[in-house]
C-alpha cells in the first residue's frame, strides 16, 4: 500500500501543470527578446552621438534647408532615445519573480503583457536603428 501512495504521489508530482507551463514559455520567450535586442543598445547610443555631433557642426546655419535638415536630425535623436528609455523602464519594471507571490491567472496576465511590451521595445529599437542609419547614409551623399 505504502508503493502505491508513493508512486501516485510521484506522479502527482512529475506531472507538469499547464499554467505553469505557460508561465515559463511566456518568460522564456519574454527573455529571449530581451536578449536578442539587449546587444543592440550600444548602437542605439553611437548613432544617437553622431547625429548629435552632425547636428552640432550645423548649429550656425540658419537657412531654412539646414534648419529642415536639423530638424529631422532632432526627431531621429529623439526616437533614438525613446527607444533607449523604452529598453531601460522596461528592464526597470520587469519582475523576473512575479509568479512567486501572486496567482498562477494573475503571472499569465503579467507576462503575457510582459512578452508583449518587450516585443513592442525590440520593434522600436530596430527601427530607430535602421531609420537612424538610413539617415547618415542621406546626410553623407
Amino acid at each position: 500500500m505504502k508503493l502505491l501512495v508513493g508512486f501516485s504521489l510521484l506522479m502527482v508530482i512529475s506531472c507538469s501543470n499547464p499554467q505553469q507551463d505557460e508561465i515559463k514559455k511566456l518568460k522564456a520567450t519574454t527573455i529571449e527578446l530581451h536578449d536578442e535586442v539587449m546587444p543592440r543598445m550600444g548602437e542605439v547610443a553611437e548613432l544617437s552621438s553622431q547625429l548629435k555631433a552632425i547636428r552640432e557642426e550645423m548649429i550656425n546655419d540658419t537657412s531654412d534647408s539646414v534648419s529642415l535638415v536639423r530638424l529631422t536630425i532632432s526627431n531621429q535623436i529623439d526616437e533614438l532615445d525613446m527607444a533607449y528609455e523604452g529598453m531601460m523602464g522596461w528592464m526597470a519594471d520587469y519582475e523576473p519573480g512575479f509568479e512567486n507571490e501572486n496567482p498562477t491567472d494573475s503571472s499569465i496576465v503579467y507576462y503575457s503583457g510582459q512578452e508583449k511590451e518587450i516585443k513592442e521595445v525590440k520593434t522600436n529599437i530596430e527601427e530607430s536603428i535602421d531609420e537612424a542609419e538610413n539617415l547618415l547614409e542621406e546626410l553623407k551623399r
